[in-house]
């Protein structure tokens, strides 16, 4: 009598389990298709990624005159893109929730390339169904007012091509032929000066 109590609470077990399996595989089918896809909105990207270039170009300016342009420039964009880019309601065939803007990360890379990544996560609300963007990124060139031939090599070194006397962001420095051309931006890390 005992084995075939054991072989009966087997069996409820393997049923209930089979169940919940089932519930989710078809619950989890029908979440995915209340989901809208972040493409369906290039308006609201648009919108966001103009605001972000438009505050990192002004950001530039203030954070190369800084003790710190890394930090200034991420701090200037995590206080003015919120209040540049605040007019959502322009969007009047959705809802939308915008969220705290919560991480800027500006990277410089060889021949003054300027990357801002921004985490804001903000959500579309249309006909009951939900999507959300969260990263935007602004790929500009730093705005530094010089211009000094270089070549890079397969090291990333930026290599002069003459001989200048450069001069910005307070900083002089005089550069020859071959020398690695390079400046310490305040805080921002070695940056090729280079047009």
């Amino acid at each position: 009598m005992q084995k075939r109590g054991q072989t009966t609470i087997f069996i409820i077990l393997g049923i209930v389990l089979l169940a919940v399996i089932a519930i989710f595989y078809f619950i989890g089918g029908k979440i995915s298709l209340i989901n809208l896809q972040p493409e369906e909105f290039p308006d609201v990207e648009s919108y966001v990624q103009g605001c972000l270039d438009d505050v990192v170009k002004v950001g530039q300016g203030i954070a190369v005159k800084s003790d710190n342009f890394k930090s200034s420039l991420e701090d200037y964009v995590k206080t003015n893109l919120p209040l540049k880019c605040n007019d959502f309601s322009r969007f009047t065939n959705y809802n939308i929730e915008v969220g705290e803007l919560t991480n800027v990360e500006s990277t410089l890379r060889p021949n003054k390339d300027l990357v801002v990544e921004v985490t804001w996560p903000i959500k579309i609300l249309k006909n009951g169904k939900i999507t959300s963007l969260n990263n935007f990124i602004s790929k500009d060139v730093l705005l530094i007012n010089f211009c000094f031939p270089i070549i890079v090599d397969n090291y990333d070194n930026c290599i002069s091509q003459e001989s200048k006397t450069v001069n910005t962001g307070g900083i002089s420095k005089n550069f020859k032929i071959g020398d690695k051309v390079s400046f310490n931006l305040k805080g921002a890390g070695d940056v090729c000066v280079a047009c």
